[in-house]
């Protein structure tokens, strides 16, 4: 498997930070699944990007 796809540019970070926010909120969706379901929605989007945008986030739902 490829880890090196390629970055839509057309999706901003904070397009991805919200789609994150939003699941969080949603309660249905727990963080340690969240880099995974933000994948399979933003295909064209690179790993490395996601998880940058997930590491952005400051939000009380991510603390323990």
């Amino acid at each position: 498997m490829d880890e090196h796809q390629e970055d839509a540019p057309s999706i901003t970070d904070e397009e991805i930070g919200a789609y994150m926010m939003r699941q969080l909120r949603s309660g249905r969706v727990k963080a340690s699944v969240l880099v995974v379901l933000t994948e399979k929605t933003f295909p064209g989007v690179a790993r490395e990007r996601i998880i940058r945008c997930f590491n952005a986030l400051d939000s009380k739902y991510l603390k323990g």
